[in-house]
């Protein structure tokens, strides 16, 4: 009977809490990936095709969506840093993962280890400011996936935060 009570008690404070936090708070934590569906995709200034060009995007590049849908154009992020609008015809739903995930690389040229180890086989360098998710940090290593799917280690004091 006591077991029976505490449990009881448990699970009702489990319930409070959770209906403490707020509902868009959860949400807002994670971000969309967006996979580009034409080549040369333009990210704009502003959300029309009459704003000046800022990059392009080639077709099957992953972009983050950044929450805000103006005039059909998307706010997003590009795998490289870059900040403005994409058509939304142009992009379709990839995956997400949590804002606290991503980084982005501090410098150019930045090796990533099959294993976490300078001796291990190199699996592909990131450039300045390439954006990866970080997926576990062991000491001084970081397990990283580029936004293409290519994952490996590197040194986790090379990468900042993004968001």
């Amino acid at each position: 009977m006591k077991r029976r009570t505490i449990s009881l008690v448990l699970l009702i404070a489990l319930l409070l809490a959770t209906a403490i936090v707020p509902v868009g708070a959860s949400a807002a934590t994670k971000v969309k990936i967006l996979k580009v569906t034409v080549d040369g995709a333009r990210v704009r200034q502003g959300p029309s095709s009459a704003y000046a060009v800022k990059t392009s995007v080639k077709k099957g590049g992953k972009v983050f969506y950044l929450g805000k849908m103006k005039n059909s154009f998307a706010y997003i992020r590009t795998s490289g840093g870059t900040q403005g609008y994409m058509y939304k015809g142009f992009l379709k739903s990839y995956g997400t993962c949590y804002k606290s995930q991503v980084y982005y690389s501090k410098k150019s040229g930045l090796k990533v280890y099959k294993k976490p180890s300078t001796h291990s086989s190199k699996v592909t360098k990131l450039s300045k400011h390439q954006h990866v998710i970080v997926y576990q940090v062991k000491g001084k290593w970081a397990y990283i996936k580029t936004v293409s799917g290519k994952g490996g280690y590197c040194q986790a004091s090379a990468l900042g935060k993004a968001f």
